[in-house]
Formats: structure tokens, sequence, C-alpha cells
């Protein structure tokens, strides 16, 4: 699987970014070819701006879908702001190479900070209640965004699903970035045994400074430059960790509802 991490200089014109987008052109090293954006590429985390952003989601979406068929690529398009049912949620939309949408995933876990300013995602966007899990050739992936990743209940229900890959897009800040970015994926990755891909912006807006350092780490830990099925195998064998666990003694459960979104 060829990834491509694209740290995105996401500015203050929200219609300006979804043009960008769509003028991005890759060249496949190998099939597939998988494209991964940030968490809202399209407009700087600031609650004003994301609450602008409403009125932008069908362009938004128009232009990931042509992302994708003008570069014969799957998409994981980051985040953008999407109604459902009356309600915004911050949402990931996943296009194959022809640009066809095949899942989305809504952030379960929205970002509360006390410190000098406190801040609330809750104000702009309402909680997703779904996991979802979709196909890239012959593996099995998974989404969760930015914050869900300091919750690790939420990887090990997709591990326990399948998985052979998790992708995040994200939005660390800088302060936070250089102090649990690295650590956080390489956890989620190592205690699956699971490749993790991880995409964040690269831009500064007001005073909110983006950590970058997209990265892909591979099962064992180690920071890598593809996604590999047969060492996921290799290192599942060498550390047999879903054998040996304890299910008798703790377990980890999805109470899913019927009615969810």
């Amino acid at each position: 699987m060829d990834v491509r991490l694209i740290e995105f200089e996401t500015g203050a014109d929200i219609e300006r970014n979804i043009g960008l987008l769509k003028r991005m052109k890759f060249k496949k090293d190998k099939d597939p070819l998988v494209l991964v954006l940030p968490e809202l590429w399209h407009v700087p985390f600031d609650n004003e701006k994301i609450l602008e952003a409403r009125a932008y989601e069908g362009l938004a979406r128009s232009a990931m879908s042509c992302f994708a068929k003008e570069n014969a690529a799957y998409v994981i398009g980051g985040t953008i702001c999407h109604e459902h049912d009356g309600k915004w949620y911050n949402t990931c939309f996943v296009y194959d190479d022809k640009g066809n949408e095949i899942a989305s995933y809504s952030k379960m876990h929205l970002l509360e900070v006390h410190a000098r300013h406190d801040y609330f995602e809750h104000d702009v966007f309402e909680p997703g209640n779904d996991l979802v899990t979709f196909m890239i050739g012959d593996m099995k992936c998974g989404l969760i965004v930015c914050y869900d990743i300091r919750f690790p209940e939420l990887t090990r229900l997709l591990a326990k699903d399948g998985i052979d890959c998790l992708f995040v897009p994200a939005a660390f800040n800088e302060k936070v970035g250089e102090a649990h970015w690295e650590a956080l994926i390489k956890a989620r990755a190592i205690e699956n045994e699971i490749y993790v891909a991880a995409c964040a912006p690269q831009y500064s807006y007001g005073s909110f400074r983006s950590w970058g350092h997209s990265m892909i780490i591979d099962p064992f830990g180690r920071i890598t430059d593809h996604i590999d099925a047969q060492e996921i195998k290799k290192i599942r064998r060498r550390m047999p960790l879903w054998k040996q666990r304890r299910n008798d003694l703790y377990e980890v459960v999805w109470k899913k509802k019927e009615e969810s979104k």
C-alpha cells in the first residue's frame, strides 16, 4: 500500500483551501495509492471559522471525490463539518479510487481543554456514536480522529474487529504535539500490532500552531514509509499477544446502540 500523508497548509479562506485540494496531483509508486488528509483540512481549528465552514460541506465532499478520481487513489478525507438530522459532526469521509464514498466516521471524543484559554469542541460539534471499518485491497482498515487516540479502548475494539491499519486524521497543536503525538501513535500501534497512519496539518492561525509531524508506525513501533500485510503477520507470529490475552479475566466490549450516528 502506497500511503501519502498530506500536511495541508490550511489558510483562512475556506473556498481557497478546497480549490487547492482539487489541484493537487500525485503519481503512484504502486497500487493501491492512499492519500490521507488531516482533521479539518479545509478550515482553521477555530470555532468561529468552523461555524463558517458549515456552508461548504457539499463543496468539500465534491472536491474530495474529484481528488480521489483524478489521482486514481483512495482518499482518507481528513474531516469536514457534516450535517445529519439537524446536528453537526466532525466527520471523515473515505473515497475509493473512482471517487465513490465508501465509508464515514464521526469523531467520538470531542476535545475539551482547561488551560490558559478553555476550549470546548462540543460548542460546534456533536460526538459520533459509530465505529467503522472498510477495505483497501486485501487490508481491513479503521478510523479514529485526533483526540480519539487518547482513548485506547476505541482502537482495541477496531483491532478486535480485525483491522490491519488505523488511519488517524488529526490536528494536534504544537505544545501538546511535541509532548504526546508520537508516543500515542506508537502505543496504539504496538499494543494492537497494527499499522497506524496519522496525518496532521502544518499551519498557524491566530494563537493556534499545528504540530504536523505526520507519520506511519508499523506494528513493532517503528517509523516507516509503507504498509505491508506480511509484516503484520510476521510480528504477530513473533509476539502472539492476541492469543495470550486473558479474556477470562478482562475484556473491552462495544456497547453498540441500534439507533446511532
